[in-house]
């Protein structure tokens, strides 16, 4: 059971990384229309993409990252990181629907493409600086 649990946990973190690798990859080169993020999301986002990758099977401290996303979410993706974030939740408690759901895909996508976009996610040096 525990290895099953893992695996779950493993398919959620991947889930937000492979978010983040298609944000990259699929940026235009033009400025977006949207407002600037606030400095407190584009921090958040900064932390979730550098520690993300190391908390592999640690869901509580993956989620902890999401809620502070979610709390500083612009409002054009406000619903996206709220979804992301309950879907968090409910695959910490055991729910394994949240894994391939096609909305909760789609909700992180626009909350890691808006974070790589507006913050200049790829741009920032190590500290956080530049970029935001």
């Amino acid at each position: 059971m525990r290895a099953r649990r893992g695996v779950g946990l493993r398919a959620a973190a991947a889930l937000g990384v492979l978010g983040l690798v298609l944000a990259a990859c699929s940026g235009d080169s033009g400025k977006s229309s949207l407002p600037t993020p606030s400095k407190a999301f584009c921090q958040a986002a900064y932390d979730y993409d550098t520690n993300l990758p190391k908390l592999i099977g640690k869901i509580d401290k993956q989620t902890a990252l999401v809620q502070k996303l979610a709390d500083h979410a612009p409002k054009d993706i406000a619903a996206d990181a709220q979804t992301y974030l309950d879907a968090m939740r409910r695959r910490a408690e055991g729910d394994k629907s949240v894994v391939d759901n096609p909305k909760i895909k789609a909700a992180v996508e626009n909350v890691n493409r808006r974070a790589a976009d507006g913050c200049e996610l790829y741009k920032q040096n190590q500290d956080g600086t530049g970029g935001m």
